[in-house]
């Protein structure tokens, strides 16, 4: 059995409830939920590349969630469907920004899919009519198809080397304006066949995110103060064992006396006895010890 001083029971107790506040701080994140504000997101590059596309149908998604792993996992599915395309990615601990492409083909289905994610704060749709961009450059396209043929009859019937060179940078021309109008229809059939998303989301704090961390807190710092206590009481047991086994051993502790050298003033009977004589003034004798 061995003591300790009051001070040290008061230090090893607050030492013990500190660890297990600490602990049950850091393992439910309680800190940063109190001291956390609104998540900014920079969504510059992602306005620019969504404001720039010609798709005729585009769409914006902004979501607030507790947790973002369910919608990662979610847009990772989406992505997988055939004709389905990133084009532009942005993923932080607090937010995930994508701007993707899909055929409109799937349409119903993956807005449905998105529409059923928990947290979808807004969504907008922008739908733009092509109908007389796309007239105007078939017909284009035609005339020039129309010219190049007129041409090219020219420059077989035609003997003059003069005629035939300017004939043929004329042919040169018109197959650019060819070229530039295919290239064009190609666009235009892909931004009437595919719709674009720029989908942001970004994790927030909520009551609920907030009852979570407060249970974490309250359980792990009850836990880990329990477990304090029973360590320490193994320790104490296992200590007074090795104690005592260290007695039964002759294994004792040194003790200094009271003076702290091990010296007596106890007078011992062994030595020289020395006689004292009182005298008065006429030197007679009044007592002896």
């Amino acid at each position: 059995m061995f003591r300790i001083r009051r001070d040290s029971k008061y230090i090893v107790i607050i030492v013990v409830i500190a660890l297990s506040v600490y602990l049950g701080l850091r393992k439910s994140n309680l800190k940063n939920i109190f001291i956390q504000q609104r998540v900014s997101v920079d969504t510059s590059v992602a306005q620019k590349i969504f404001e720039s596309s010609s798709n005729i149908r585009k769409l914006k998604m902004t979501y607030n969630v507790e947790e973002l792993v369910d919608i990662n996992s979610f847009l990772a599915e989406i992505l997988e469907y055939e004709d389905t395309s990133a084009k532009y990615s942005d993923s932080k601990g607090s937010y995930h920004l994508l701007v993707f492409e899909f055929h409109n083909t799937n349409f119903n289905e993956i807005m449905m899919k998105l529409r059923q994610v928990n947290g979808l704060d807004s969504e907008n749709i922008q739908s733009a009519s092509t109908t007389l961009f796309s007239a105007n450059i078939e017909e284009n396209l035609k005339n020039n198809q129309l010219a190049k043929k007129r041409v090219q009859e020219l420059m077989n019937k035609s003997t003059s080397d003069e005629k035939i060179a300017r004939l043929s940078s004329q042919l040169e021309k018109i197959q650019t304006k060819i070229d530039s109008l295919k290239n064009q229809n190609e666009i235009r059939k892909h931004n009437s066949e595919y719709d674009l998303v720029m989908l942001t989301a970004v994790k927030q704090v909520s009551d609920g995110g907030l009852k979570k961390s407060l249970r974490v807190f309250v359980v792990t710092t009850f836990v880990v103060l329990i477990a304090l206590i029973i360590g320490l009481i193994i320790f104490y047991y296992i200590t007074v064992l090795l104690i005592k086994l260290m007695a039964a051993m002759g294994i004792k502790t040194a003790r200094a006396s009271a003076s702290g050298y091990g010296y007596s003033y106890r007078r011992r009977p062994y030595g020289r006895q020395v006689k004292k004589i009182y005298k008065d003034e006429d030197g007679k004798t009044i007592k002896e010890e």
